[in-house]
């Protein structure tokens, strides 16, 4: 919730109001969207000219479903009479100097900042499902984390919101710092530092760089939340003059985990101590990354006062969010680990490890339907072929979609996977109907081949779209 003089003020001398009546300064608005599908009654739309949309196109539909404004750089004509438009130079300026207004006035707010190449969306949620426990909290909308995501997620702020659980995601060296500079973060966690965007992060040295901008920022009553059991985060301690709060299953982790039971695939058990207090506690999130998430979550929990009680029942309750980690129905009545939502190694290792570790029916075997990871360049062939490379003992046939997939298939082979339990569906990443054939190549070929006893991964980047192949099923 945003008024009328939030956007005013924020852009004093860079916008006019055109509308046919004199509005109420007190007039407050529910949400910003940017998706004309998404608002709704007392929402502002923001009017976005895209590569392949411009938006301005849809401010007549948004007034008619119910919108009281929009931020735009052109008025429409065909509107209602009452309808507000915020005409200024740049509505992507315009958002974020209202955000950055909005959030001035909710001291009372404490924001807590996550980030990390793996696990920042599943983070978001088991954080605030953990504090929701203790007070009202506002959360990221599904993977709202850019400079427009952001913005859009800080204007639906409410007075009683006590927390704001803000997912912030980067592709490169600066990103974060500019995203601190809308809503600086009391709190920050980063869960992890892997091998995504490296073509324009240009190295693994400068993600642990760029993810360590989340705890710089820091002022030195804030608190920085730090997975432990990864090096390069441990490591970002020397990056902040806030406090550090480690967790992890290493020894030396403040909140640490231990005595781990359980199943991989329906979620592990495992003892959650911190000083004094032990909890026992049982996931519904699949392999030890589900465990790494539960800690960090717990973490912030403690920081906020929540009962040891409060967290286990909050963890306990959580499940997987779409696409990451969600068990489902494969071809022939087999199982599948829905991880479709984009990839880099480390995240596609994790989910080789929830099916090696996870025991199946006698006859049973192991697939890993694997996509091309995108922004790789010139790290692609490597990372794809090292990640081949690690499949061997752990899977029993690999199908690779794509053009990269080749060197999934090469590391698999040298690594001694039997080359007749290898598939390649070449194809274009850039060709869409090209791409989509080797995906419905591969749906059939798992049609024919995957028996009821199987178990299968599903992941690949993004732009591959690789969950389309769950239509076939």
């Amino acid at each position: 919730m945003f008024s009328l003089s939030d956007i005013m003020q924020a852009n004093d001398g860079k916008i006019y109001l055109q509308s046919d009546i004199s509005p109420d300064p007190n007039t407050y608005f529910r949400s910003a969207q940017h998706d004309s599908r998404q608002v709704g009654p007392g929402d502002l739309f923001v009017a976005i000219k895209g590569a392949r949309v411009d938006g301005h196109t849809f401010i007549p539909t948004v007034a008619q479903a119910g919108a009281l404004g929009v931020l735009c750089n052109e008025p429409a004509t065909d509107v209602p009479p009452h309808f507000l438009q915020f005409v200024v130079p740049d509505v992507s300026e315009a958002l974020i100097a209202t955000a950055r207004m909005r959030v001035r006035r909710q001291k009372q707010t404490t924001i807590i900042g996550i980030t990390g190449s793996n696990g920042k969306t599943t983070t978001k949620e088991a954080v605030a499902a953990v504090l929701e426990q203790h007070a009202p909290t506002l959360k990221t909308y599904a993977s709202y984390n850019s400079d427009l995501g952001l913005p859009l997620t800080v204007l639906r702020l409410e007075p009683q919101h006590r927390y704001a659980v803000l997912e912030m995601g980067a592709e490169r060296v600066g990103e974060l710092a500019w995203l601190c500079s809308i809503v600086r973060p009391d709190w920050s966690i980063v869960t992890s530092v892997g091998s995504a965007h490296l073509v324009t992060f240009g190295g693994l040295e400068r993600v642990a760089m760029a993810k360590s901008e989340l705890v710089e920022v820091l002022l030195p009553d804030g608190v920085a939340v730090l997975n432990y059991d990864d090096q390069r985060v441990r490591a970002m301690r020397q990056k902040t003059q806030a406090r550090v709060f480690y967790y992890g299953l290493e020894d030396g982790a403040e909140v640490r985990g231990s005595a781990i039971g359980g199943d991989a695939l329906d979620g592990h058990s495992f003892t959650l101590s911190y000083q004094d207090v032990n909890i026992r506690i049982q996931l519904q999130l699949p392999g030890k990354h589900g465990i790494s998430t539960a800690l960090a979550a717990a973490s912030v929990g403690i920081l906020a006062g929540v009962s040891p009680d409060a967290i286990r029942v909050a963890l306990s309750s959580m499940h997987a969010v779409k696409g990451r980690g969600g068990i489902r129905r494969g071809p022939n009545g087999s199982k599948l680990i829905d991880d479709s939502y984009n990839a880099n190694r480390q995240s596609i290792l994790a989910g080789i490890d929830v099916m090696h570790g996870t025991k199946l029916a006698k006859g049973g075997r192991r697939w890993a339907i694997l996509g091309d990871m995108l922004y790789l360049e010139p790290y692609a062939r490597e990372e794809h072929y090292l990640t081949g490379q690690d499949l061997s003992g752990k899977v029993d046939y690999l199908i690779a979609v794509g053009d990269q997939a080749r060197y999934y298939i090469e590391g698999a082979r040298e690594a001694g996977m039997p080359g007749d339990h290898l598939y390649l569906f070449e194809a274009d990443p850039a060709d869409p109907s090209q791409l989509e054939a080797a995906k419905q190549a591969a749906a059939s070929q798992l049609v024919e081949k995957v028996q009821s006893n199987d178990l299968l991964l599903l992941k690949a980047s993004n732009l591959i779209g690789i969950q389309s192949i769950l239509e076939s099923f």
